[in-house]
């Protein structure tokens, strides 16, 4: 991609539907995850399931950095200076394992001090534990993949991506069915066979990645120089602002997973349960994201600063559409797709109420991701971080209220994420509307 990047609808599709098919296999992934863990035991589901939130809460820190790279990235191609971006990738890749290897340590320590004393069911603590202590592991491969996800999408290639996902998620499914489905000569070994089976994915999506970096760049990137210090130091604080925000937000949701667990165990499987059609949100809308920041970071750097309102508005047709297409279920028929994970007809009709509210939360969602990440493709990390602090604020509050100081049924908890979305939007948009954010240099 160079400073000629085609703003109508096709050349947005061809580089999102791709990050968006190869999502669909991530949701594919926790979906099976989760059938295969409701049928071993709710036990399983939750320890396992608040474990998976908290994995990517810390992947967060790889992700902020990542996607902070995939915005300089960008911009050097909006200025036709290509070159800059595999010094980029070299010095990113480095960063990321250093990284990666300090999380792992500090992670080893935390759960060593005995963490997961803090669920109220110990069973539900002692699988949190026990998946935890596998997937930690992950963190070194995992934020690697982001890197070079960054790298490939911030120039625009994000067919190998789909590739790399596809992969990722096959391998995962398969390691699900040979570690937890008492598969012929294999020992069931519930949560912990998730575990493995999702290390093993990531380093198989990272060595795809890696493989076409090196078929593709390896002469160059051998010979690239690494960021001088200067440069590192402007990334890392570039950076620094959206890894905390991206941080927050998930440790917030993974609060919310943990206040949830004390109003019930129902409740907490519901939720789970829940979050893996909320996923299906994030099936278009993660490659929308990253479509908007390579798109509004490349735009600026070429000068093409007139185009911007009609992309943005471009991508969040594709995004509002796409997030109708996938998740109208959770409106129009709850009860069907939430029947394979429950037994009883409690749990059944909990679930049948709250995938609605979820499908409204994904329709706001659409709107705001556009608008929050035009915010970060811009460079303004700062004022990003303000905006999603001031929403996570108000959510948090109207979460302690819903399930510590009178607690709710649970599709009533799940409204705080009406509150979310909608906050976030709105600071989003008064950002675009009063500041000049179109003229950040990078």
């Amino acid at each position: 991609m160079n400073q000629d990047i085609g703003t109508d609808y096709r050349s947005i599709l061809q580089l999102a539907l791709p990050i968006s098919a190869g999502t669909f296999v991530q949701f594919l992934v926790v979906l099976t995850d989760n059938l295969f863990l409701s049928r071993t035991s709710d036990v399983a589901l939750n320890g396992a399931g608040n474990a998976g939130i908290f994995y990517i809460t810390l992947g967060m820190v790889g992700a902020g950095f990542a996607n902070t790279g995939q915005i300089l990235i960008a911009r050097r191609m909006g200025e036709s200076n290509p070159s800059e971006t595999l010094r980029i990738l070299r010095s990113g890749l480095l960063t990321a394992a250093i990284a990666g290897l300090v999380l792992i340590a500090i992670l080893s320590g935390v759960l060593s001090a005995g963490f997961s004393s803090i669920f109220r069911d110990d069973a539900t603590g002692a699988a949190f534990d026990d998946f935890l202590s596998i997937r930690k592991w992950g963190l070194l491969p995992s934020f690697m993949l982001l890197m070079c996800n960054a790298f490939f999408m911030g120039t625009a290639r994000s067919k190998v991506l789909m590739w790399a996902m596809i992969t990722t998620g096959s391998v995962n499914i398969i390691g699900d069915f040979v570690l937890m489905n008492t598969a012929p000569g294999w020992p069931a070994l519930g949560a912990r066979g998730a575990a493995y089976a999702s290390l093993t994915a990531e380093c198989a999506g990272l060595l795809i990645l890696i493989g076409h970096v090196i078929r593709q760049h390896g002469r160059e990137l051998h010979s690239a120089l690494f960021l001088t210090l200067s440069e590192w130091g402007h990334w890392v604080r570039l950076a620094l602002p959206m890894i905390f925000q991206l941080t927050l937000t998930m440790g917030t949701w993974s609060m919310f997973f943990f206040f949830v667990e004390q109003v019930g165990v129902l409740e907490l499987k519901v939720s789970h349960i829940a979050r893996n059609f909320f996923m299906l949100a994030f099936v278009v809308s993660q490659g929308i994201q990253q479509t908007t920041r390579t798109y509004i970071s490349t735009l600026l750097g070429a000068g093409r600063q007139r185009e911007l309102g009609t992309v943005m508005f471009r991508l969040w047709v594709v995004n509002f559409c796409g997030v109708t297409l996938l998740a109208h279920g959770g409106l129009l028929y709850p009860s069907w797709l939430a029947a394979p994970f429950f037994d009883d007809p409690v749990g059944l009709d909990a679930a049948a109420k709250t995938l609605p509210i979820i499908f409204i939360a994904m329709w706001l969602y659409s709107g705001s991701s556009v608008l929050l990440s035009t915010v970060q493709g811009s460079g303004h990390t700062r004022p990003a971080l303000v905006i999603e602090l001031i929403a996570l604020v108000a959510y948090t509050a109207v979460t302690v209220q819903l399930t510590l100081i009178d607690p709710q049924p649970v599709w009533r908890i799940w409204l705080v994420e009406l509150v979310y979305f909608g906050l976030m939007g709105l600071g989003a948009s008064l950002f675009l509307s009063r500041w000049d954010w179109q003229s950040k240099a990078l």
